[in-house]
């Protein structure tokens, strides 16, 4: 559903003078001619003999059109002829949709906004009126107020179209083949254009996900009227001249990314400003362009398409255009659960190989744990053992901007393994690739742009090479750091030579080495922080249940205020120290399957966070936690029944004794809990037996969670333990 000034915004931006219009647009063919005959000529000729979309292209260049070529090269471009019987149309004066009423009052809108001439506005609104039932009738879709339909007409009922169908033709096919599928609020394409920001600057993504702000709210107009409800309809022609030339069905999207970048300072500096009206701002840019904007707009949003990994357009075409495939497929939901944007591993060996001159070119990034990587790895890969994260933050961050260093030397060595383009890869295997997900997050929170993760993981990407001699054992990498000095002085151009004759890829032997020192350090280190950790947990478990010390508390003393004033806080906040080996204690029971939805729909579900939750292994599993007025739910998605999980937590608000998060992480969350030793069951009775008869609160339990918007989830759920310790308290009183 549009806001009302959403549809005030529609009202004027159909508001056009027809004569001022005609004016514009004789005086832009003047200029066109005057500046430029001969392509025009040609591309007349063109059209006379019966010329394809290729040669469009080549004669025309995506340069604006003529009024009397328009028509002819829109049909050719989006293949309207007579063998095409995609489009066919079967006359009818019958409208009877249920929503007649609100098709006939916008398209009222559009032709006298229009100033069509009296004569013809009559036979204009019963065409449009006709055009739009048949297409609900034919495709079984429900026309509804600001689904951008109309305003694709807008451009359309200036040309000078001989009857319904092929008015009808124009429209299917620009909807069809341009306007992507769910353009619904939170649908697919709006997710995608979030992955497309984040990709290119996460920082302004950051500052649209702190405020809530997700795409849909101020790009809805743009994506599905094509820009035609944004922009005046003087830009709206050129614009779609060079679109339909362009034949590039994503374009829409980087058009949207160069808008937001234009508006970028103005945006920053509105930080303190209310939603509602960053949102008007935004949903207003398109009206501000002009026809001398276009050549640069379209240029630069031509910048972004080419600095993009293309493979995403493979990955996901068949969800937002085809119309074979109408079905919520698998990759329509990876859309939704994407971290970053994919990239196919094809597409990651074809951009390095023979140095990538040209295109996209990735560092790529192995975050496999050492034993792997060890075994075997791409010889342009840089390790970073994604376990690292939570063993020791502080290596890890140190490793991370020795990976920035490595990364601009092997560019400016001109190596193969350098690339602006980050690429994450894990082993492909859900299981062990759940850290690799943090790894990518941590650099995303640092504002990293061009970060990705590869598809299917090493696994795909060791089936896709075909040259053997681009995966390397440990023992292979042995060079000494003479050898490679020793390596760098050859000729450049020898080398080079050598490598197209051979086709195989070569890498600057010095930057192999950097790779090497650094590679090695962080698996040599990562091995011994694995066993100090397990060291660490085998003693401290044992000093923990042999020096446990207990202390009675008399009856009178529970009920004494000065016993009350020096209890510790049953409720705190903390940093996360000393957490780095705590995980996830079951409750005593077993886990309960349970239908999601249903979850959803319980009237005192009030918060709902995508998380991910570590179990008694610190394995992290895809989960939900889901906060009520008294309880805190986690449940633990089942990959294989994606409606299905298993509650395996189940916690009442006023046993959280203190929640801590790491200082170097602070989405990673652990709640812990206390409990009654009444509640106790007999084994926890027998070993803790002198404290029996107690009220003293002991940590028996605790939930370590990752929630990417943590801070918002815990001052939530803070303020409702709070409310559940009142009450709580008022009860024990009473």
């Amino acid at each position: 559903m549009m806001s009302e000034e959403n549809n005030e915004q529609n009202d004027s931006n159909l508001n056009l003078n027809h004569h001022e219009v005609n004016s514009n647009n004789n005086d832009d063919d003047n200029t066109i001619k005057t500046q430029d005959n001969q392509w025009i000529d040609e591309l007349r000729l063109a059209l006379e003999k019966g010329c394809d979309l290729g040669s469009i292209r080549n004669i025309g260049k995506c340069r604006p059109l003529t009024d009397d070529l328009r028509l002819r090269v829109w049909k050719t471009c989006l293949d309207i002829n007579e063998t095409n019987n995609e489009y066919e149309y079967i006359d009818s004066n019958v409208f009877d949709l249920p929503e007649q009423n609100v098709i006939r009052d916008d398209v009222s809108r559009l032709v006298h906004a229009s100033q069509i001439d009296q004569d013809m506005l009559t036979s204009k609104m019963t065409d449009l009126e006709a055009v739009i039932t048949y297409y609900c009738k034919k495709n079984h879709e429900t026309y509804g107020k600001g689904n951008g339909w109309i305003e694709i007409f807008k451009p359309l009922i200036t040309l000078e179209y001989k009857d319904r169908s092929e008015l009808y033709a124009l429209f299917a096919s620009v909807r069809n083949r341009y306007i992507p599928r769910d353009c619904e609020a939170d649908g697919m394409p709006y997710h995608l254009f979030r992955l497309l920001l984040l990709y290119h600057d996460p920082e302004l993504c950051s500052f649209f996900d702190t405020r809530k702000i997700i795409p849909d709210l101020y790009a809805h107009i743009w994506i599905r009227s094509l820009y035609a409800g944004s922009c005046s309809l003087n830009v709206t022609l050129p614009l779609w001249d060079g679109y339909f030339q362009h034949a590039d069905q994503f374009f829409a999207f980087f058009l949207a990314l160069v808008l937001l970048m234009f508006a970028k300072e103005q945006l920053l500096e509105m930080a303190d400003k209310e939603k509602n009206e960053i949102i008007n701002f935004l949903s207003k840019a398109p009206s501000n362009l002009t026809t001398d904007d276009l050549d640069d707009f379209c240029s630069l949003a031509n910048h972004y398409a080419s600095n993009t990994p293309q493979s995403f357009r493979k990955e996901f075409y068949s969800c937002l255009f085809s119309e074979t495939d109408r079905s919520f497929s698998q990759k329509a939901y990876s859309i939704y659960q994407a971290l970053c944007l994919p990239v196919s591993v094809q597409e990651l060996l074809q951009a390095n190989q023979l140095g990538g001159t040209a295109g996209v070119r990735y560092f790529i990034v192995d975050c496999r744990p050492a034993e792997q990587y060890n075994a075997k790895h791409l010889y342009t890969a840089f390790h970073l053992d994604a376990n690292l994260l939570l063993e020791d933050p502080k290596e890890f961050a140190g490793t991370a901007d020795a990976l920035f260093a490595t990364q601009k030397r092997a560019i400016d060595a001109g190596s193969a393994a350098g690339g602006e383009h980050l690429c994450f890869i894990g082993s492909g295997h859900e299981e062990e690739d759940k850290y690799v997900r943090m790894v990518v997050a941590y650099f995303l929170r640092r504002n990293t742009k061009y970060v990705s993760i590869a598809s299917g993981g090493y696994e795909i990407l060791a089936q896709a090479i075909e040259d053997p001699t681009m995966l390397i054992q440990q023992q292979e990498r042995k060079i000494s750091t003479a050898a490679a000095v020793v390596q760098e002085s050859l000729s450049i151009g020898s080398t080079l030579k050598q490598n197209i004759a051979e086709k195989l890829p070569v890498i600057n032997t010095q930057t192999a080495s950097l790779l090497n020192m650094i590679s090695s350090a962080v698996k040599t280190k990562s091995i011994e922080v694995k066993d100090k950790v397990k060291d660490y947990i085998t003693h401290t478990s044992l000093n923990d249940s042999s020096h446990s010390t207990s202390k009675h508390v008399s009856k009178q003393d529970k009920v004494s205020k000065l016993y009350r004033q020096n209890q510790p806080s049953v409720f705190s906040l903390d940093e996360d120290d000393d957490d780095a080996t705590t995980s996830s204690f079951r409750q005593h029971g077993t886990s309960e399957l349970v239908d999601i939805e249903s979850w959803f729909l319980r009237s005192d579900l009030l918060y709902k966070y995508e998380c991910e939750h570590f179990d008694e292994n610190d394995r992290p599993h895809p989960s939900l936690l889901l906060v009520s007025s008294t309880h805190l739910y986690i449940l633990r998605k089942l990959p294989e029944h994606k409606t299905m999980a298993n509650l395996v937590s189940r916690r009442p608000l006023n046993i959280v004794s203190k929640i801590t998060s790491k200082k170097n992480f602070p989405e990673i969350i652990t709640f812990r809990y206390a409990a009654n030793q009444g509640e106790e069951d007999e084994q926890e009775k027998a070993i803790k037996s002198n404290m029996k008869n107690t009220k003293i609160k002991i940590p028996i339990d605790c939930d370590k969670v990752y929630i990417p918007d943590a801070g918002d989830a815990i001052k939530n759920i803070k303020i409702l333990i709070m409310k559940a310790l009142n009450m709580f308290e008022i009860s024990n009183e009473n």
